[in-house]
């Protein structure tokens, strides 16, 4: 919304769904450029020994201190806090471009009948917490 307002629109519900029509179509998903960088969904405290026990095995992550090989490595990458829970809910492919989710041997498969929407909420947290730079 503070995008809209520095190029002088106003965010009326209409111009709301024509940005995020543009956006998605750009490949940039429009919940990123409506909710903006603010408070995160889940608690990135709670979110760590999860994410440490979930999915440290397959993901390297400094701040957890997981060497994971088998998926990428979460440092070098930079996602908003909903492509995080996108991605642990249905995949890790569901957030990634094809050419790029080929690289992997493996597919992340979704967590989102094994953990809780809170657990989902809270390792999203964590790991945006801990990659943001």
């Amino acid at each position: 919304m503070r995008l809209l307002a520095c190029i002088g629109l106003t965010t009326t519900p209409k111009r709301l769904g024509l940005v995020a029509a543009v956006t998605l179509g750009a490949g940039v998903p429009a919940a990123a450029l409506a909710t903006g960088p603010g408070r995160p969904v889940g608690n990135p405290r709670a979110g760590r020994p999860a994410f440490v026990t979930t999915c440290g095995v397959c993901h390297t992550l400094k701040a957890a201190g997981t060497l994971g090989t088998i998926g990428p490595d979460l440092d070098a990458v930079s996602l908003t806090e909903l492509q995080i829970i996108t991605a642990v809910s249905k995949g890790g492919a569901a957030v990634m471009p094809r050419a790029a989710a080929a690289r992997f041997t493996t597919q992340m498969v979704p967590y989102g009948g094994v953990l809780t929407k809170a657990q989902i909420d809270d390792v999203a947290a964590f790991v945006y917490a801990s990659t943001r730079r």
